[in-house]
């Protein structure tokens, strides 16, 4: 039997007393809704199963955010640096998952080649003006025929005022030309579905929020089932592997 100590220290597989919170003209809320959630973890899983399929022996994750994503990964992975420039996210990925390290640092501050460098969903958040250089840069962190796996989300969507643009594969591999990279595969991920996106509102609005366990798995089948993989003409992200050319 589970003493009290574990019962309350599995808890903290989340920080859940920030969940209840004020909004900004201090109304509290009790909990946070994420309307792109299963979105976000269908192709988050994608690259995680990706990834550890390819298995390499290092990984740089670029733009890495809270961390999430090398958090998910298979702990086989013998080097794991992720890397960002906000420093309120790299002190959540730390605080996350301290067996990986974390650096609040440009990319053209590294120096070591990796295995395997991913650039999940950032390429968009580039100045048309830095991309090329940051290209570059990402080529001279992949070493002699490495991969780089990138996601990036697609013309389906509408640009988010926060993009720069979004992506066709055709856009993708013009931009990478600059760097000795090789289209190895290329996956559509969420097919763009009214239907589904309809049900996740009547699940998830600002209204209401309904966690029926049963209801959730239905929907993560149905996902996984009809919506997960997609075409160019339907997909929302693009995932990506090149394979850099040998020095």
């Amino acid at each position: 039997m589970k003493d009290k100590f574990s019962r309350q220290n599995e808890q903290y597989v989340f920080p859940y007393h920030y969940l209840p919170h004020f909004v900004a003209d201090g109304v509290p809320l009790t909990g946070r809704v994420l309307p792109w959630g299963l979105e976000y973890l269908c192709y988050l899983s994608y690259i995680v199963a990706e990834v550890e399929r390819l298995s390499p022996a290092s990984i740089l994750d670029v733009g890495c955010g809270d961390g999430r994503f090398l958090g998910m990964l298979d702990d086989s992975i013998e080097e794991r640096l992720g890397i960002d420039l906000s420093a309120r996210a790299i002190g959540f990925a730390r605080a996350f998952h301290p067996q990986i390290e974390y650096r609040c640092t440009a990319l053209g501050k590294i120096k070591k080649k990796f295995a395997l460098v991913t650039v999940i969903e950032v390429l968009e958040h580039i100045p048309d003006d830095q991309l090329t250089n940051f290209i570059m840069e990402l080529s001279g962190r992949v070493e002699s025929g490495g991969r780089l796996l990138v996601s990036v989300p697609t013309t389906v969507l509408p640009v988010n005022p926060k993009h720069y643009r979004h992506y066709t594969i055709d856009l993708l591999q013009k931009q990478l030309r600059c760097a000795p990279f090789e289209l190895l595969k290329a996956d559509y991920i969420y097919r763009d579905h009214h239907f589904f996106e309809l049900l996740l509102r009547l699940f998830n609005n600002r209204w209401w929020t309904l966690n029926s366990r049963v209801a959730r798995r239905y929907l993560w089948r149905l996902l996984q089932k009809r919506i997960a993989r997609a075409t160019r003409d339907d997909g929302r992200h693009l995932v990506a592997l090149f394979q850099k050319g040998e020095s």
